[in-house]
């Protein structure tokens, strides 16, 4: 006979619909822009010189451009 096997328990069972390991386009858009504007406004990374912050928001576009291609 085979054992059923069970999830563990989710880590934030107030956030059912996150814990399917699935990622939603929009919240990755949301995120990602949300990572740009803390780096232009000194809040991640505050060590960094202007230029790469400007490498780093570069870099970011080009994940923004990926993310465009995909329809959900």
């Amino acid at each position: 006979m085979s054992e059923k096997k069970t999830r563990p328990p989710a880590p934030f069972p107030q956030y059912p619909e996150y814990m399917n390991g699935r990622l939603k386009k929009i919240d990755m858009e949301s995120r990602l822009l949300k990572i740009k504007q803390g780096i232009d406004d000194n809040q991640w990374f505050r060590e960094w010189s202007s230029k790469e912050r400007w490498a780093a928001q570069q870099a970011l576009n080009c994940a923004l451009e990926v993310l465009e291609e995909y329809d959900y």
